[in-house]
C-alpha cells in the first residue's frame, strides 16, 4: 500500500547539473568584467603618466623662457649704467637685491650634502621603511643647519632656496618642481666651518641616528668649486619686498655683496611652513 503511494523520486544528477551551470554563468560572467576592466585601468595609468610628463617638459620650456627674459633684463639694465651717477647707484642696489633675492648664480668655496633614501628590502617592516626614506622635514633640517653655519647660497637638485621656497610634500617638491632622491645639497660657504657644524653629532641627530639604524644615506664633502643656479622660479611679492630692503639700506651690506645671514631665519620659517 505504502509502495503505491511514493511519488516519484527526481534524478540525483539534475540536482547537481543545475548548481554548476549557475556557478560557471557566473564565473565566466566576472572573468569577462575583470578582462575588460583590466585595460581601461592601465589605460588611465599610462594617460596620467604621459600627463605628468608632458606638464614636466612644460614646466622646463616656461623656465628656460624665464631665464631668456631675464637675460635681456639684465642687458638692458646694464646699458643704463652709463646715464650717470644716479643710475650707477640704482644699478648697483638692484644688483644686490637680486643676489639677495637668489636672482643670480652663485660659486665658491663650501658643502656638498647628499642625502638618499636607505636601501631595504621591500619585505621590512613599514616603520622600517618609512624610517628609510627622505623626508620633507629632512630636507628642511638639512638647509636649516647649512644657513646656521653660514651658507650664503643653498640649491638643492639644481633647485635654488630662496625666501620664497617651500619644501612640502609626501613627493618631495621646490619651488614647485617635483624631486627625486638621491637629493644633493650644493651650499655656497666657508667650507670648513659648514663641514664642522653638520658633521657635529649634535646636530642633525635624527637624519645621523637613521643612517646608524637603517641605512640612511646621508654624506658630506667639502669642495673648493661649489656652484648654484639662479632662481628660475616665479617672483613673488615677498621678493619685491626683500629687493626694496636692500635698496633702503635696511639689511646689512658688504663689499662685494649681500649677506643672507639676516634672512636665514626667515628662510628657515619660510621652509617649515
Amino acid at each position: 500500500m505504502s509502495s503505491s503511494t511514493e511519488r516519484p523520486r527526481a534524478p540525483t544528477g539534475l540536482a547537481f547539473v543545475v548548481p554548476m551551470l549557475v556557478l560557471g554563468v557566473l564565473v565566466a560572467a566576472q572573468w569577462q568584467t575583470q578582462s575588460t576592466r583590466t585595460p581601461f585601468a592601465a589605460r588611465y595609468q599610462v594617460t596620467l603618466a604621459e600627463a605628468a610628463l608632458e606638464l614636466k617638459a612644460e614646466q622646463e620650456d616656461l623656465k628656460a623662457q624665464l631665464a631668456s627674459l631675464r637675460a635681456q633684463l639684465d642687458e638692458i639694465q646694464a646699458r643704463t649704467t652709463g646715464f650717470g651717477p644716479l643710475a650707477a647707484d640704482l644699478e648697483a642696489r638692484l644688483g644686490r637685491a637680486k643676489q639677495a633675492a637668489g636672482l643670480t648664480p652663485v660659486s665658491g668655496e663650501g658643502l656638498v650634502v647628499t642625502l638618499d633614501d636607505g636601501r631595504v628590502p621591500a619585505s621590512a617592516p613599514t616603520r622600517t621603511i618609512e624610517l628609510a626614506i627622505v623626508h620633507s622635514t629632512d630636507i628642511t633640517d638639512v638647509l636649516n643647519a647649512a644657513w646656521r653655519a653660514g651658507a650664503e647660497a643653498i640649491s638643492v637638485n639644481g633647485e635654488r632656496i630662496t625666501a620664497s621656497s617651500a619644501c612640502v610634500g609626501a613627493v618631495i617638491q621646490i619651488n614647485g618642481t617635483l624631486l627625486s632622491p638621491p637629493f644633493r645639497f650644493d651650499i655656497v660657504g666657508p667650507s670648513e666651518r659648514l663641514n664642522a657644524e653638520l658633521s657635529d653629532p649634535a646636530r642633525l641627530t635624527d637624519q645621523k641616528r637613521r643612517r646608524d639604524a637603517v641605512g640612511l644615506r646621508l654624506r658630506f664633502e667639502r669642495s673648493p668649486d661649489v656652484r648654484v643656479p639662479a632662481y628660475t622660479g616665479r617672483g613673488p611679492l615677498r621678493l619685491a619686498a626683500l629687493a626694496r630692503a636692500v635698496a633702503g639700506r635696511r639689511l646689512g651690506c658688504r663689499p662685494g655683496g649681500v649677506s643672507l645671514r639676516s634672512v636665514a631665519d626667515d628662510r628657515g620659517q619660510l621652509l617649515r611652513a
